[in-house]
């Protein structure tokens, strides 16, 4: 499946609240924190500063519209090995 990643977090936003899929994740950076998430076909991702208090504000719409996280990835061929 392709994801088509956007730079725009206010239209993100929108595709989001009518999005049956909602995914998140959350990587550790050399300059702080990435957060990753897929809502449908459509990504947003964007580093941020751990104090920033907009990686505030992005996790609290996480909660809020019910991302669920993704803890690994894995191909479907090695799942089971």
């Amino acid at each position: 499946m392709t994801v088509y990643v956007i730079e725009d977090l206010e239209f993100f936003k929108e595709c989001a609240r009518t999005a049956r899929l909602k995914l998140w994740r959350e990587r550790q950076t050399e300059k702080g924190i990435e957060i990753r998430m897929r809502a449908g076909s459509i990504g947003f991702r964007k580093e941020f500063e751990k104090e920033d208090p907009e990686l505030k504000k992005v996790k609290e719409f996480i909660n809020l519209e019910g991302f669920v996280q993704i803890i690994d990835v894995e191909s479907d061929d090695t799942f089971f090995a």
